[in-house]
């Protein structure tokens, strides 16, 4: 008898954790979370000083010493070589923590100085004439109808 009440005790208690859950919340997939393709858009001339007030922004809030926000402008996830080591940045608060390992001083005031007028447009996107920062007119949506500026390559 105690047997067969501890068996019924035992379903029940199983059995009564699974009610009202989600099947694919308690067995997740272990497919990896697709991703959507990065869509550029072509910089015509008309998108040129609007990239060129993109990078000013940028000039501004490094110069300030305010990082949280050039970490805000790359399109993740990206990957930058760190001490030599390539690492991928998901988030922006990643890349702020290691900012400091990313840019050096120098480097940063190499950024600041820069003048807009030397940016070099491509058809890869924007890069500076060190080569060390990339950022292209990102598509927003699928049908090119919103897009903005993102940094989309740093070289170390």
């Amino acid at each position: 008898m105690k047997k067969t009440l501890l068996l019924l005790m035992t379903l029940l208690t199983v059995c009564g954790s699974f009610q009202g859950l989600d099947p694919q919340n308690v067995y997740p997939t272990r497919m990896p979370t697709p991703m959507l393709a990065v869509l550029s858009k072509p910089i015509v001339d008309a998108e040129k000083e609007e990239a060129m007030n993109f990078f000013y922004e940028l000039k501004i809030q490094l110069a300030l010493g305010e990082y949280e926000h050039f970490a805000e402008e790359v399109r993740y996830p990206i990957t930058i070589p760190v001490d030599g080591i390539p690492k991928s940045y998901t988030f922006a608060a990643e890349l702020e923590e290691d900012f400091g390992r990313i840019f050096s001083e120098d480097e940063i005031q190499t950024f600041i100085s820069t003048d807009e007028f030397k940016l070099i447009f491509t058809s890869e996107g924007v890069k500076l004439p060190d080569d060390k920062v990339w950022f292209d007119l990102i598509c927003m949506d699928p049908a090119y109808n919103e897009a903005e500026f993102l940094i989309t390559e740093i070289n170390n």
